[in-house]
C-alpha cells in the first residue's frame, strides 16, 4: 500500500474496528452514507481535513495517527486501545495487515446487544 489515500483509509478502518463500530455506525455519526465510508477506507476518495478531524474524534485516535500512522500519546479515554496502537505502530505493514484481519474477524463475531 503505497498510495497515501489507501494508507489513511486502512488506518480509518483499523481504528473503526478497534472502536467496535461498523461502517454504518461511523457513517451515521458523521452524517454521511455508508458508501462514503467505504470509499474512504478503500482509498477511492479521501475525507476533507474537517471530516478527518471528526473521524479522529469519533474513533478516539489522534489526527496524526490517521495521517501518519503515528501515535503521539495514549488516549486518556481508552488506555487499552492506546496500548494496542502503540504496540502495533512500529510493526511492518504485513504484520499490521495480519492483525487487522484478526481484528476484523473478532469484530464480526463480537456479540452485540
Amino acid at each position: 500500500m503505497s498510495d497515501y489515500k489507501e494508507q489513511i483509509g486502512a488506518r480509518i478502518k483499523a481504528a473503526r474496528i478497534l472502536k467496535g463500530l461498523t461502517q454504518d455506525n461511523l457513517a451515521e455519526k458523521l452524517d454521511v452514507s455508508t458508501s462514503c465510508i467505504s470509499r474512504y477506507e478503500t482509498g477511492v476518495s479521501i475525507a476533507s481535513v474537517a471530516t478527518l478531524i471528526r473521524i479522529s474524534q469519533i474513533l478516539d485516535v489522534g489526527i496524526e495517527y490517521l495521517l501518519y500512522d503515528y501515535v503521539s500519546k495514549p488516549s486518556d479515554s481508552d488506555p487499552l486501545t492506546a496500548e494496542i496502537c502503540m504496540r502495533i505502530q512500529p510493526m511492518p505493514d504485513n504484520y499490521k495487515e495480519h492483525i487487522l484481519t484478526i481484528a476484523e474477524s473478532l469484530a464480526e463475531n463480537f456479540p452485540t446487544a
